[in-house]
């Protein structure tokens, strides 16, 4: 019986533990089910080109840093994968910290002996069934959404750790237990981020202001030995360069920036999202820089007049270079040398030397005689009669302030411009005794760019205007007959025009196109008359010109303002720009060598723009060229296009230069030159875009008076990117990298410029 009753025991004590063992399975899977299946991780990170995340910093994790329900934090990490993907993300990145705070955490925390501990906020919700982890209910909804998560790891203070640092025990358990890739800077990307955090605090100690560092473009990768999770680039801000490293370099993802940030302001994520969006990036530069040892400037035979000359050339990068016996220092990775050799008076012969090749050239070195002046001869110009006519014959020309002074130009004259001229001043120019004709509103207009009319030539006269539109502009036919010479003033909403040797005797239309605008016509003191236009900021005015027509009349064109458009085809749709690459077939521009293979400024410039064009097109403008090959419009032929077509912005992409009588490797950076007013903005908004993009100096926004600047139908301004006398900056310009973030920077630039 003892027997019998023992094993009844026995099989009662099984079926006990089995019951416990039973129910305490179905309570783990209710628990699981509840909070999600950590183990389940997420799909392995995808393909790196399709990578598109945004990092989840601080400004996001600190909403756990207040009591919240269970339901509260699962709807705000819902609403973050949504607004991620919304901007266009398919990933997100994240520290697993609280607030920058380096004892809580998101996860829950698994283990003995750890320095962190689950966010309070979170665990306070616990319940026996119920334990709430974000980090795995983030995952789960991304994965739901067809999206990732992943890891940044940061120190204490919440800066990203390098790859080598050591990484805090917990993260790197949390990262092995929720299957997530673990990221941190490369060397490379760290040491980068260190220099200028080093510039920003000598620049603070120096003003004596908070200095922010500039954010270099970065690149993350996976920390975890044996990561297969493919590296990011990061640059914030800053979509023509992130862009263009991206495109150029196969095998990365990218990272859009902060969420908070691209919430408040999404434009540069949605550029770099349009730039990347297009097909594989097509050549621009129609040669390379060759890595053969050369010398490019200056010519063999050449004569100069300085005591020493800087030598520009061409190398292998991976061989020792010299110049006469002394070894030369190369940076970047073409091979493109500098080094500033003394002359002595006479023939000099000067030898480049690498491995087995020796090139020489002879420079001589004389001194500049200049030549005696001799007696000023007559230009074939003749003194006007009083009240006698002049027409403008050239392209355009300076209603001068001084006739002595180039600099100081009242107005600019178009071709067919008529006037009546008050006196003639001879006065010796350039060696050559020519006339200056004086006009009745006290301007000098030079003979060189006139010719006088017959002395019956009537006076301009106008009876009143036709309305029509062309594209975005309202065109005036004034009706009647003459080309009478203008001036302007334009001020704000305000714009008035000034005919000289011209009546007006009847009416403008009531309509001007323009919503509430107002136009006035009096006559002068002087003999013409005026139109005084008043526009308003609901539609105001963008741009104006006066066209001469073969009919002999005049015409006043006056260009609406551009706006964003939020069409399909990008913000820029229904936006003009002509874009002006100088120089062109034997004008090789700077620095002016001739040597056939080593790309030019003109290449150059053509390349920027093509790339520019590119770019501008991806965000739906229409681009315009002056030249898309290597051939040479003179300044006439570019501004007649421009005046032709009456784009809303035009820029003349030009590199810079300056003598080569000293060491110019150190002389570096971008400026932009407006002449009118309206040209200002753009010309800053292409330094700072451009600066930003390619690291280079910004030198700034200068008034001149290039030829291709004086246009009042849009904003015109003149870019010299960077100067192909410094062989460093030279090879950042000629890269394709440092192509492709000009063009995209220009494209920015235009449309930092037009309105919402």
């Amino acid at each position: 019986m003892k027997t019998k009753y023992r094993r009844r025991r026995a099989l009662a004590a099984v079926l006990a533990v089995a019951a416990l063992a039973a129910l305490a399975a179905l309570i783990w899977l209710l628990v699981l089910l509840v909070r999600g299946i950590g183990s389940l991780g997420t799909p392995d990170m995808r393909t790196p080109k399709d990578v598109k995340a945004v990092v989840l910093a601080s400004d996001w994790s600190s909403y756990f840093s207040t009591a919240r329900t269970t339901e509260e934090q699962q709807a705000y990490l819902e609403s973050t994968l949504d607004e991620a993907a919304n901007l266009g993300a398919n990933t997100v990145l994240l520290t697993g910290r609280v607030d920058d705070d380096p004892d809580q955490v998101l996860f829950r925390v698994k283990g003995k002996d750890l320095t962190v501990a689950t966010a309070g906020t979170v665990t306070e919700n616990d319940g026996f069934f119920s334990k709430f982890d974000p980090v795995n209910y983030l995952m789960k909804q991304a994965r739901e959404r067809d999206m990732q998560a992943a890891l940044i790891a940061t120190d204490d203070s919440g800066q990203p750790l390098a790859a080598g640092a050591a990484l805090p025990e917990w993260l790197e358990k949390a990262a092995k237990d929720h299957k997530l890739a673990l990221y941190g800077l490369d060397e490379a990307s760290a040491a980068a981020l260190d220099a200028a955090k080093a510039e920003a605090e000598s620049q603070a100690a120096e003003s004596g202001e908070e200095v922010e560092p500039e954010q270099p473009l970065l690149t993350y990768v996976g920390l975890t030995e044996g990561s297969e999770a493919p590296a990011l680039l990061r640059k914030d801000g800053d979509a023509a360069l992130l862009a263009a490293a991206w495109q150029l370099e196969e095998g990365r993802g990218m990272v859009l920036g902060e969420l908070g940030s691209l919430l408040a302001d999404g434009s540069d994520a949605a550029v770099a999202l349009r730039f990347v969006s297009g097909e594989e990036l097509p050549d621009v530069l129609a040669k390379d820089v060759p890595a053969t040892l050369s010398i490019v400037t200056p010519a063999t035979g050449a004569t100069v007049y300085t005591e020493n000359v800087y030598l520009i050339g061409t190398s292998d990068p991976a061989q020792p270079l010299t110049v006469n016996g002394q070894t030369v220092e190369r940076t970047g990775e073409m091979g493109v040398w500098g080094i500033l050799a003394p002359l002595n008076m006479g023939a000099n012969d000067i030898t480049a030397v690498q491995g087995e090749t020796t090139v020489t050239i002879s420079v001589t070195r004389s001194t500049y005689s200049g030549g005696g002046a001799g007696a000023a001869r007559p230009d074939g110009s003749e003194a006007a009669a009083p009240g006698q006519k002049l027409r403008i014959n050239t392209t355009l020309a300076s209603l001068l302030e001084d006739y002595t002074n180039d600099d100081s130009i009242r107005m600019t004259a178009y071709e067919g411009a008529v006037a009546t001229v008050e006196k003639s001043v001879s006065f010796v120019r350039s060696n050559r005794r020519t006339y200056a004709y004086q006009l009745e509103n006290g301007g000098y207009i030079l003979a060189k760019d006139c010719e006088l009319l017959d002395s019956s030539t009537p006076d301009a006269a106008f009876t009143g205007a036709e309305r029509t539109t062309e594209g975005n502009m309202e065109v005036f036919t004034l009706t009647g007959s003459g080309t009478p010479l203008y001036t302007h003033t334009w001020e704000g909403n305000e714009l008035t025009l000034t005919f000289l040797s011209a009546s007006f005797t009847g009416e403008m239309p009531a309509d001007l196109g323009f919503g509430g605008a107002t136009v006035t016509a009096e006559p002068t003191e002087e003999g013409g008359f005026s139109l005084h236009f008043v526009f308003n900021d609901a539609d105001p005015l963008w741009g104006y010109h006066v066209r001469y027509t073969e009919d002999g009349t005049s015409q006043i064109l006056l260009k609406h303002q551009p706006k964003r458009s939020d069409a399909e085809t990008g913000p820029l749709t229904g936006v003009t720009v002509m874009l002006d690459p100088g120089h062109g077939g034997t004008d090789m521009g700077a620095v002016g060598s001739t040597s056939e293979d080593f790309p030019q400024e003109k290449d150059l410039n053509l390349a920027e723009a093509l790339a520019a064009k590119y770019r501008l097109e991806q965000l739906g403008a229409t681009v315009l060229m002056t030249r898309s090959d290597d051939t040479f419009p003179t300044l006439g032929d570019r501004v007649e296009m421009l005046n032709d077509a009456a784009p809303d912005f035009f820029i003349s992409v030009h590199h810079n230069s300056t003598n080569l009588d000293k060491d110019t490797d150190g002389l570096v950076g971008t400026e932009c030159y407006w002449f009118y007013t309206e040209g200002k903005p753009l010309a800053q908004a292409l330094v700072d875009r451009v600066t930003a993009a390619t690291g280079r100096e910004a030198r700034g926004v200068f008034y001149n008076y290039f030829y291709v600047t004086r246009s009042n139908l849009c904003p015109a301004v003149l870019l010299e990117t960077g100067f192909v006398s410094s062989p460093t900056e030279y090879q950042s310009c000629a890269g394709d990298l440092g192509l492709w973030a000009e063009g995209g920077a220009i494209a920015q630039a235009v449309l930092d410029c037009v309105p919402d």
